[in-house]
């Protein structure tokens, strides 16, 4: 296929295009019109087309972020090592954590470019083109320049998309192994697993696991029909004591190798030709040996794909079978190497999901912040208050106005002095007893409360009940809702409540186990 340029021009309609003319209001298209555009032509598009525009504009992206983060040996950039490597739903992960609207422009007017460059080879007709070229305005008039979101725009047309031959997501499995193990999560797994209808399990049946450990000791040579029928009778936490005890990796949660395998196993794409690894070693190939590796691809006329030469860049086909399918002649992809300046580290990049809260907290919230604003006012309003009782008005205030020349002293000055002294020494008892009788001392109030008017106090030991009562009763709501949700999440299997489990078992956990997880295996071990 010859790849055409945004300087490249192609017929649509009865007039001629420049490409990058079209791609002013193509790229704006919705992908539910995408879908049910192509479906009407009949036409399927290869995968790599879009693996390989996805790697181009995330590259120069990937290498910057590498950059600046080779003096930390953090998960982020061992994962991004394997980039050269990515499956397709790794790089639409990818594109969407930058979250960079310019990086998704750049995504949409190179995937246009090289969508349009399939369809001219595939002779679309240019009526058709021009069908799309219309729709295109039209939908700019009416809802102005606003792009797809790349949130659901990738996984909204994946259906149009197919691999070559014994592939997944774009990867054989002798690649598709590693590279997940490597550089994915849990649930990028599983969903990816969901993309091509795998609903992956979230856990083993007790006959599962029991099946795992009596293969085992079959493998060990210690079984007996006796141990058979007791190990089939254990309940599932203590069938998984005896696997411990005995050494045997056994566990009802999937680990990310077997949800690998359980993907390979089921996906249509792989599972007439999937075989059982032999031996766990595939798992731990380095990105270098998984780049160096050359597949043996059966001789099998496949649908066309897109074939990439030592720079990346499409060729001409070398032979058609019919009008929409060609010979794909494997070429390993040469991948361009990110510079770095040490080896990472090698560790599973553990799982971040997010799940609602159980149950909005938000009037309640609001609620007690109006109550502490009521407490604060009347706490400072009381304190004015004492302020002002204490304070002495002083001659000429307005509150005791000022009597001039209203009396005349007459007798011995002597007298005059002592009469003074009198009157503030009463003056002064009267202070002394007013403070005693609001002190607390010798009386059977606590220290604590010395400086704390009464109304103030009261207020205080009232709120501190309310926060008591609120905190015991937010505590059962919170203890009731989980146990019923948990016994839901238990029956019904669906991947929205899978990915609350995670959460919740992330955020509240007993004994190294999530709350749910507890209560999942009660269920399991009681019926």
């Amino acid at each position: 296929m010859a790849r055409l340029t945004r300087e490249s021009m192609i017929l649509v309609g009865t007039k001629e295009y420049k490409i990058e003319d079209l791609l002013k209001t193509i790229i704006y298209l919705p992908a539910n019109y995408i879908k049910t555009f192509f479906e009407e032509l009949g036409l399927t598009i290869p995968r790599e087309l879009r693996i390989f525009v996805l790697r181009e504009v995330l590259r120069e992206k990937v290498i910057e972020t590498r950059k600046s983060r080779l003096t930390l040996a953090d998960e982020l950039n061992y994962r991004l090592s394997w980039f050269t490597e990515f499956t397709e739903t790794q790089l639409e992960n990818l594109l969407i954590f930058f979250d960079d609207p310019k990086l998704d422009r750049d995504f949409l007017e190179e995937f246009w470019t090289d969508l349009l460059s399939y369809m001219n080879d595939k002779k679309v007709p240019a009526k058709d083109l021009k069908r799309v070229l219309d729709s295109s305005l039209a939908h700019v008039r009416a809802n102005g320049l606003q792009l797809p979101s790349m949130k659901t725009f990738n996984r909204d047309i994946k259906d149009l998309f197919f691999d070559s031959y014994g592939r997944i997501d774009g990867l054989a499995p002798a690649k598709f192994r590693p590279v997940l193990f490597k550089s994915s999560t849990l649930h990028e797994i599983r969903d990816l697993g969901a993309k091509y209808d795998v609903d992956v399990p979230r856990r083993l049946k007790k006959t599962e696991l029991a099946d795992i450990i009596i293969h085992e000791l079959k493998e060990r040579g210690q079984h007996t029909e006796q141990l058979e029928t007791q190990v089939r009778g254990m309940s599932v936490l203590i069938m998984q004591r005896f696997a411990i005890d005995h050494d045997i990796k056994a566990s009802t949660e999937l680990k990310k190798e077997e949800i690998i395998e359980y993907i390979l196993a089921n996906a249509s794409e792989t599972k007439e030709a999937y075989f059982v690894p032999d031996s766990p070693k595939v798992y731990e190939k380095e990105v270098e040996e998984v780049a160096k590796h050359v597949e043996e691809e059966p001789k099998k006329v496949i649908p066309t794909v897109v074939e990439l030469d030592e720079e990346d860049k499409p060729e001409e086909p070398t032979e058609e079978v019919q009008e929409e399918a060609q010979i794909d002649e494997p070429i390993e992809e040469v991948p361009t190497q990110i510079e770095e300046t040490f080896k990472p580290v090698q560790r599973e990049v553990q799982p971040v999901q997010y799940a609602a809260a159980p149950f909005d907290l938000g009037e309640l919230v609001h609620e007690i912040k109006m109550l502490r604003q009521a407490v604060e006012k009347a706490v400072i309003d009381n304190q004015l208050q004492v302020q002002e009782k204490d304070v002495i008005p002083k001659a000429g205030s307005a509150s005791e106005p000022l009597v001039l020349n209203t009396a005349e002293f007459h007798g011995n000055p002597k007298q005059l002095k002592k009469l003074v002294k009198a009157d503030e020494a009463d003056a002064r008892e009267r202070f002394v007893e007013e403070r005693k009788a609001q002190s607390s001392i010798g009386t059977n109030k606590d220290d604590d409360d010395d400086d704390l008017p009464p109304k103030e106090a009261i207020i205080l030991k009232k709120l501190g009940l309310f926060l008591l009562k609120f905190i015991l009763i937010a505590a059962s709501i919170i203890v009731i809702v989980t146990v019923v949700y948990s016994v839901a999440s238990y029956f019904i299997q669906v991947q929205f409540l899978r990915d609350a489990d995670a959460w919740i078992n992330g955020l509240f956990q007993i004994g190294g186990k999530g709350v749910v997880q507890h209560i999942h295996e009660f269920i399991n071990n009681t019926f």
